[in-house]
Order: structure tokens, then C-alpha cells, then sequence
């Protein structure tokens, strides 16, 4: 099976000649320029050959052309971090400026799709990275949403409503530039992490409206629901092929996610066990244990999240060799 045949299968409950697999990792210093955070993705690609790439620009890079500043996170995830940003106040959410993905780092993040699709052809599925409308709020206050959420919310919707169209726009056009689908990130879609029913009101109304408006021209788009207690039932509301989500860390497990969804499964992999920490024989045990969990049906193996920087090669190369056996 070809890459695209594989992932396409496994989303869709159908037999695959092996299981798919990919993982991701940031690439700090590279991610501040396009050619070389592009060098970066292609060489990852050649050397582990997996069954999608995800593009990995700063986890910050959604809101840095609104006017937030960055610096480097200083951990082992290898991304960046708020340092200020454009508002201070409730009417603060009115005045952002314009953004276009013909410009400023959003353009950047177009050319990094452009090349890496012509480094690397047609054969492998490209997804882009996008965030929540509302993950790009607290991003781009640098503090706990709490004390947004009580002082600015009435400004809130149509601040939404603006950066779902202009995430959007930004996908639209990393699609020309030849990207498959994306992956989806929200970083607040919890049972813990907001009062009850505000993921509902501010949340997924502006995450449906990107979907809807990415769906179309997507071969694949993958939710990842970060955090601990996942909102998981969102996962057959969207319009999605795949969730990722901290299976080994909270619930659901890959097999109690198989019950509960419809959607491909992307995960089994603990970010920061045995393939940063561990051997490789217990890397190959991990996804083992995940493919038996599923038996192997609806499943890419990938990470719960982010890999860290300091995972060995050796443990990266056991991952991907491990659905192979």
C-alpha cells in the first residue's frame, strides 16, 4: 500500500498491509526560517519514512503576526513561548491587526508546505498544524483563560469569529501549496480545564466553522485534544478521520477510544516514556501493546503528543521498525 492508501484505510476500518505510523518532534532554531525548518521536515521524512508528516512550525506561530512576541521555551519540547502581546484590555480584541497568509510568518508557514511537497513529491500525506480559534485566545494572552474569560467575554465572539476565518484562509491556502489535511489542535477541550459549557459556547461553534470550512478539499484532518479528561465525544461530532489524544496518560485507552468513536485512532505511544526514557525493546513493546489493544483496527501509531527533543534516534528508529514486524 502507498502511504496515502494506508492512512486513508486505517481511518476508515479497512484492512491495511501493516499498521501505519508517524510521530513528530519540534525543530528548534530551524523552526525561525522557513528553507531550513522545510530541510529539517524532509530529512526527518527520508529518514524514518512515515506514513504522514506533520509539519512542526513553533507552537506559537498562530498568533505571532497579531503581535505577540516569543522566546524560546527553554524545555526539551524544543517550541516557544509568550513573552507580550496585543491585548490588555476587553477592546483590545477589535483592534488586531489584519493578518494574510501572503505575509509575515503565516506565508512563512505556506512555504514551508510548498517545500516540502516538492522535496518530497506526491507519495506521503502532508498535514499542516492549526489551532483552535480558542486555544489561539489564551495563546495569545500568555496567561490562565479565567481572567479573560470573566473580563472579556462579551468581545470573545466576534474575536472568534475573526480568527476562524482567518485560520481558514491561512489553511486554504497551505492546501494550494500542497498540503493534504491538517492536524487540528485544541489545547482547552477538557473536562478540567474550563467551567462547564464553556468549551460548547466559545469552543466548538469556531472549531466546526474552520472544519466545515477545510473539509471539502482535505484528504485527512486529525483532532488532537490535549490535556488530561479530553472532551472526547467531540471526535464524532466533527468532521474528522482521526483523534489523537494522551492515551497513556488519561482516558480514554486506545481500546476504550475504539468503543467510543468512530474515528481512526492516532496515538498508543507515550510522549515522554519509554521512547524518550526507555529501551528500544520497550519502545517495540509499547506499540505492540497498542496494536493489541485495538488489534490493530482504526489505528495509527503516533505519540499522545509532541515528542521531546532528547528521545534517542536509536528509540525513534525502534518505533518506526516496530510496525514492520
Amino acid at each position: 500500500m502507498t502511504h496515502h492508501q494506508r492512512i486513508q484505510a486505517a481511518f476508515r476500518g479497512t484492512p491495511v498491509d501493516r499498521v501505519p505510523v508517524s510521530f513528530w518532534q519540534h525543530f528548534p532554531q530551524h523552526d525561525r526560517d522557513p528553507v531550513s525548518l522545510a530541510d529539517a521536515t524532509v530529512q526527518y521524512q527520508r529518514r524514518f519514512d512515515l506514513d504522514f508528516v506533520k509539519l512542526m512550525p513553533t507552537g506559537m506561530y498562530s498568533v505571532m503576526d497579531y503581535g505577540v512576541s516569543v522566546v524560546p521555551s527553554g524545555d526539551e519540547i524544543g517550541t516557544t513561548r509568550y513573552a507580550a502581546g496585543p491585548i490588555t484590555r476587553a477592546a483590545d480584541w477589535a483592534r488586531l491587526p489584519a493578518v494574510s497568509p501572503q505575509r509575515g510568518v503565516l506565508r512563512d508557514q505556506v512555504t514551508v508546505v510548498r517545500l516540502v511537497r516538492e522535496a518530497l513529491g506526491d507519495g506521503v500525506p502532508i498535514l499542516q498544524t492549526i489551532f483552535s480559534p480558542l486555544t489561539m485566545v489564551a495563546k495569545m494572552v500568555g496567561t490562565p483563560l479565567d481572567a479573560v474569560l470573566r473580563e472579556h467575554e462579551a468581545a470573545l465572539p466576534a474575536a472568534l469569529n475573526r480568527l476562524a476565518d482567518d485560520v481558514v484562509a491561512f489553511g486554504l491556502a497551505c492546501l494550494d501549496a500542497g498540503a493534504d489535511g491538517f492536524f487540528f489542535a485544541t489545547q482547552l477541550a477538557t473536562h478540567t480545564g474550563l467551567p462547564a459549557g464553556v468549551y460548547e459556547r466559545l469552543g466548538a461553534t469556531y472549531d466546526l466553522k474552520v472544519l466545515h470550512g477545510l473539509r471539502t478539499r482535505s484528504f485527512a484532518i486529525v483532532l488532537h485534544l490535549h490535556g488530561d479528561e479530553p472532551l472526547f465525544a467531540l471526535a464524532d461530532r466533527y468532521p474528522i478521520d482521526g483523534v489523537n489524544w494522551h492515551a497513556r496518560e488519561t482516558r480514554p485507552s486506545l481500546a476504550q477510544g475504539l468503543l467510543a468513536t468512530t474515528r481512526g485512532l492516532v496515538g498508543g505511544i507515550a510522549r515522554t516514556g519509554p521512547v524518550v526514557s526507555g529501551s528500544a525493546l520497550q519502545v517495540v513493546a509499547e506499540v505492540r501493546d497498542a496494536i493489541a489493544q485495538t488489534d490493530g483496527r482504526r489505528l495509527v501509531v503516533a505519540p499522545g503528543c509532541v515528542i521531546p527533543t532528547t528521545a534517542p534516534a536509536s528509540n525513534l528508529e525502534a518505533l518506526r521498525r516496530a510496525v514492520e514486524a
